[in-house]
């Protein structure tokens, strides 16, 4: 048994496969193949890391459980980057009529965020509806960026797209020999502090990356403008049966909104149905664009955060004064204006 962290009767483990018969709750049923493969690699992957320790750092799943009883809590994170900087939380679940399932999932997050390796930022998104996820979260530093709706598309029938992209544009599929043209474009269109939070390089959107996903590039400019990145994350609870299909879009493209995106969504989406499509609440045209490509909204979450970097001053835009980490999520708090921003989808 580890010695993680103990309060009063509950306890946190390292998922190992002697814990799968007792993961039978309904609630984890969309989850059991990740959970299984999880608790395999174990044993191996500590093997792994000791002899190559430069080795990206393994996912992290937990279990929480009282004393002698039932598990009652489980926890999955992984790196969003190969160096481990930034974590992402995929997995929070209560089990069962769990007596105290905010003391459960506090003690989990409390233990990933000390044994997670060289973690200097976490990301975690929670629908809004969660309330004793959410509460959690914020008690473990976590703080609110943003504001997204999912929606589910299911069959392309009714996305409008155009036969064929003029010049100079091209529809390519994403490779390694393009993946620069990816982070370019990610980097432009996400927020800055998401952006700072998730350290992101090229390989690292390569490695989240399902054949399938392709991007829109301008060859003169030698510039991607749009891209539908299909995910390998499969741990939404509310999109469990779909895959994650990431669209982005160049602020100074927002002509493409229509026949020309909705071309690049049918390429990605084709053998891929259903897929789930999350963009920023904000985001009215994207929004109403989507409701008419045949969508389905079917929740909303938040993207929350927690960071070191809190004394980290970040590089504003040219006439916009550098704030701190602190100042910024500020920014996003209820009855704050909103940080000027491109357009983003998710």
């Amino acid at each position: 048994m580890d010695s993680g962290l103990q309060s009063k009767n509950l306890q946190v483990e390292t998922l190992q496969w002697r814990h799968l018969p007792l993961l039978g709750a309904c609630e984890l049923a969309p989850f059991q193949t990740q959970l299984q493969l999880l608790a395999l690699r174990d044993s191996p992957e500590q093997l792994l890391h000791w002899l190559l320790p430069k080795r990206p750092p393994a996912p992290l799943a937990l279990v929480a459980r009282e004393s002698g009883g039932p598990i009652c809590g489980v926890l999955v994170a992984v790196p969003t980057n190969r160096r481990g900087s930034c974590w992402r939380l995929d997995l929070l679940q209560c089990l069962g009529a769990a007596s105290s399932p905010l003391a459960i999932a506090s003690l989990l997050l409390k233990e990933a965020l000390e044994r997670a390796p060289g973690a200097i930022s976490w990301m975690a998104r929670r629908e809004i509806s969660d309330e004793i996820g959410l509460a959690a979260l914020r008690e473990q530093g976590f703080q609110p960026l943003q504001q997204q709706q999912i929606w589910l598309l299911k069959e392309l029938g009714q996305v409008e797209s155009c036969e064929a992209i003029a010049e100079p544009l091209e529809l390519q599929p994403l490779t390694g020999s393009n993946g620069a043209l990816l982070l370019q474009l990610e980097l432009t269109a996400t927020p800055s502090q998401l952006r700072q939070l998730q350290d992101l390089r090229s390989e690292d959107l390569l490695d989240d990356a399902q054949a399938g996903s392709c991007l829109l590039v301008d060859r003169q400019r030698h510039q991607a403008v749009a891209g539908a990145r299909l995910l390998r994350r499969r741990w939404g609870a509310t999109t469990e049966l779909a895959t994650e299909l990431e669209l982005s879009l160049h602020p100074g493209w927002r002509q493409l909104l229509g026949p020309p995106l909705g071309l690049l969504l049918r390429q990605a989406a084709a053998q891929a149905l259903p897929v789930s499509i999350r963009c920023d609440s904000r985001n009215a045209q994207g929004l109403a664009w989507l409701e008419q490509q045949g969508a389905e909204a079917i929740s909303e979450e938040l993207v929350l955060a927690r960071s070191l970097w809190r004394r980290q001053e970040l590089v504003q835009a040219p006439g916009l004064a550098s704030r701190t980490l602190e100042r910024i999520v500020g920014q996003w708090q209820p009855g704050q204006r909103p940080l000027p921003e491109a357009m983003r989808w998710d």
